[in-house]
């Protein structure tokens, strides 16, 4: 194997297909902010919880039960969103008319493309995974003592579980990829293979279900003793799928050099399946990706533009390009269910149980605490909410090469801009309001408090889009490969949702500090952050109308 072209092949794809970060001062400092912002408060929140459950399961006699669970749901959840990133990168990105066209294996070219998304949807996961041994080992340290949590071997397996374990899953994908590919060739359909990442996540939520059953009272504590006592269902199933990460759970909590090898080996043999396996299907597979694209162009039918507004055209065409494309519905579009499906689900099994039983008494009987809380957690959804679909952020990238039909198509920038801001309120507003009533039904709270509750979202959901739209059409990425690769390589979204993130921090501190310092009722403090909400959505509307405009027209 050509492991020197293979090298090269991926820095050509990692070159191309990931946005460059703008030489400015402002973009330099989003990246730190992202970092303070997400990447290291993501990191620490993992590490404690690794240690917690760590100690935990050392009391259960299953030291790295704890770190093993972890590393088996990060492994699932990597296959259940790698599934269609491998599925795009391998065979539906649009550089593969001219990558087939050069006198290159087409088996060095997949395994160039499989090393790009793997890297590439990995880093993240490299540092939780950092943090999940770091919180390990600390936990080991102070309870078992300083040599076994610095053990050659454990440390070894450490390092090298960054890499393998996202590496199994991300294989996994490749694989079945290839034999669908290979074996579905007469199927013209794509949506045959996007609908797989759901069967995925189904057959997760399932298993995750089962392994509830027979614990008890649905808690913390419990499931731990469940991991504990090897009975529970969903990672005993995980074991089996990924195999080589117990094996190597085992390496680092029993400092053996025995299982750290098994695991490499296993890893390995995951690795060369792949790589003959895709010398004789990528081709094929290829074939098939070849004739979906002509099918799916030969199948579009030109219409009429009947439309007597210019508002609704624009609004219609967002639409279609939103729902009509496999990336942007999912990630832009339904994920906004998570919102009101996480309010329903946190109520609904911790409402009798434990610290959310004495916020909701507290809540009931008027104490300024848990109104202020309240208030608090409602904006931070709603700052967050906007930012994680990335309807605003992307909401000139997703114009991709065609960018510059902005300013040539016979409709006004304002028209073009309301319209993008207009969609981006349809998908999030509707998800926040029912989030809100769900959150208020189990509060008993008032009528008009949660219209208040409501209006304050709305307010801080504006001013998260218009954000999310400034910076996207200062530095639109539009020279994607495909639509994954338009939100995942797009820095104005991870950039976004650090700002929101920070925002959230901040609104939350002020409010705390205003509560503190100035012992307002809780009536005058909800009109004071109604008020600061009020005046930054109106200065963030007026500026950023004027910006964005601005900006569409350097748009080239």
């Amino acid at each position: 194997m050509n492991t020197i072209g293979i090298r090269s092949l991926t820095k050509i794809l990692s070159k191309n297909t990931e946005m460059q970060m703008p030489d400015s001062v402002g973009y330099k400092v989003l990246a730190v902010i992202a970092g303070l912002g997400i990447m290291i408060p993501c990191t620490l929140i993992v590490g404690f919880i690794s240690y917690v459950m760590t100690e935990a399961l050392i009391e259960a006699g299953s030291p790295g039960g704890g770190m093993l669970f972890e590393m088996q749901i990060l492994s699932a959840f990597s296959m259940i969103f790698g599934i269609l990133i491998i599925f795009s990168v391998m065979f539906f990105s649009s550089d593969r008319e001219h990558f087939v066209t050069l006198p290159i294996p087409s088996h060095h070219l997949m395994m160039a493309k499989f090393l790009y998304a793997y890297f590439a949807e990995s880093v993240m996961e490299f540092l939780v995974l950092i943090a999940v041994f770091v919180g390990y080992f600390i936990a080991v340290g102070r309870n078992i003592g300083l040599s076994a949590a610095l053990h050659p071997v454990s440390i070894l397996g450490a390092v090298l579980g960054i890499f393998l374990i996202p590496l199994v899953p991300m294989l996994y994908c490749a694989i079945f990829s290839l034999i669908l590919m290979a074996s579905l060739s007469k199927v013209k359909n794509t949506k045959t293979f996007y609908r797989i990442s759901t069967v995925f996540m189904l057959l997760f939520a399932g298993l995750f279900l089962l392994s509830l059953k027979g614990i008890g009272d649905i808690n913390m504590e419990n499931y731990v003793e469940s991991l504990g006592s090897g009975k529970n269902i969903l990672l005993r199933t995980l074991n089996i799928v990924f195999f080589p990460v117990p094996w190597l759970s085992k390496a680092i909590s029993e400092g053996n050099i025995l299982w750290l090898l098994l695991s490499i080996l296993g890893s390995a043999v995951i690795l060369v399946i792949f790589f003959f396996l895709g010398k004789a299907l990528y081709q094929k597979g290829l074939y098939t990706a070849a004739s979906l694209g002509s099918s799916k162009k030969a199948s579009i039918k030109s219409k009429d533009i009947t439309d007597s507004s210019q508002f609704k055209a624009s609004i219609m065409k967002e639409l279609r390009v939103i729902l009509r494309t496999k990336a942007f519905s999912g990630n832009c579009a339904y994920i906004n269910v998570i919102w009101p499906a996480g309010a329903w689900m946190l109520f609904h099994f911790t409402k009798d149980k434990g610290g959310m039983v004495s916020f909701i008494e507290m809540y009931q009987l008027g104490r300024e605490r848990a109104g202020m809380i309240m208030l608090m957690v409602v904006i931070s959804i709603a700052f967050i909410a906007t930012a994680l679909n990335s309807l605003a952020s992307t909401a000139f990238t997703r114009e991709g090469q065609h960018l510059s039909l902005i300013k040539f198509i016979p409709v006004p920038y304002e028209v073009q801009m309301y319209a993008k801001a207009a969609v981006s309120m349809l998908f999030t507003i509707p998800a926040l309001v029912l989030t809100n009533i769900i959150i208020c039904v189990y509060l008993h709270t008032p009528v008009f408090m949660s219209v208040f509750y409501m209006l304050v979202m709305i307010l801080a959901h504006m001013i998260s889009l218009v954000i999310g739209m400034i910076m996207d059409s200062s530095a639109p990425y539009v020279e994607w490969d495909d639509e994954y690769a338009a939100l995942r390589g797009n820095l104005n979204t991870f950039f976004n949702m650090a700002i929101m993130m920070v925002l959230s921090l901040v609104v939350v501190g002020l409010g705390l500090l205003i509560y503190e310092l100035l012992k307002l009722p809780l009536t005058a403090y909800y009109l004071v952050m109604l008020i600061i909400l009020v005046i930054f959505m109106l200065r963030m509307v007026f500026f950023g109308k004027k910006r964005i405009i601005e900006n569409m027209e350097k748009m080239s």
